[in-house]
């Protein structure tokens, strides 16, 4: 399993440091890639291309990157032989005990469909506590795991702590043109109607402080043109949402 940590922070920064100081570091016997794209360091033109043009509402430089850099790590994972990548953010907060021996042993034993992304950190926070799905027959280190199911791929949020298999990576690579938010995963059933997207409550996240959830408004409005917006999914709207409601479960009740 190929580790991936997406930072812009340089080698010796204290937020960067105090990531790598947990324990599941700390006893990682592999090595791990950084990858940080800084979306303020690329070009006005391939800013604009990529992020700003044919767009309702702009990602901003941040998300650009960020992106950019999770879209980077899949391209790496698929250059390697290994079945899955691991793919965190320098914000998320791994369980002490966690290894990545672990995670593999885990990976073999519950035997993933294929196009699986797993999300291990997300549905405890306030924006993903509604998702909706079915639980599968295993558990993920003692956590049950939910099944989204695709009325509520809109309210699966957070990259910072996912697992996905070599034919899901294939998949997001795809799924990535035009580029979306890394976390916008909203269309990926609509894009492939085999994915699975999973989520469990395992790693951990800093509370977002109020004023820091909505910062996606671009400051370059006025150079939008072509007004095409991204497909958007039929599911998660109307009354299939709330029909769907009856056959599925809450992850916290």
């Amino acid at each position: 399993m190929k580790v991936f940590i997406i930072s812009i922070e340089q080698a010796d920064s204290i937020r960067l440091n105090q990531f790598l100081q947990q324990p599941f570091f700390q006893s990682l016997t592999q090595q791990y890639k950084k990858i940080g794209i800084k979306g303020t360091e690329l070009s006005a033109k391939f800013y604009f291309e990529k992020a700003v043009k044919g767009r309702e509402q702009a990602l901003t430089p941040g998300e650009l990157g960020c992106t950019l850099s999770h879209l980077q790590a899949l391209k790496e994972f698929l250059e390697s032989d290994d079945s899955y990548a691991f793919i965190l953010e320098d914000d998320a907060i791994l369980p002490e005990d966690l290894t990545i021996d672990m995670l593999q042993q885990e990976f073999s034993r519950i035997k993933l469909p294929p196009k699986t992304l797993l999300s291990l950190g997300g549905i405890q926070m306030k924006e993903s506590r509604k998702v909706r799905g079915k639980f599968v027959q295993d558990q993920l280190l003692g956590k049950k795991v939910l099944e989204v199911i695709p009325d509520f791929y809109h309210r699966v949020n957070y990259a910072m702590a996912y697992i996905v298999d070599r034919e899901m990576a294939t998949l997001l690579l795809a799924y990535h043109q035009p580029l979306r938010r890394a976390d916008d995963w909203s269309y990926l059933f609509d894009f492939d109607h085999q994915v699975h997207l999973m989520m469990t409550y395992l790693v951990d996240h800093p509370v977002i402080q109020k004023g820091e959830s909505n910062q996606r408004l671009s400051a370059i409005e006025a150079e939008r043109v072509d007004n095409r917006p991204l497909l958007k999914s039929k599911y998660g709207t109307g009354l299939r949402k709330n029909f769907s409601k009856l056959f599925s479960n809450l992850y916290f009740n």
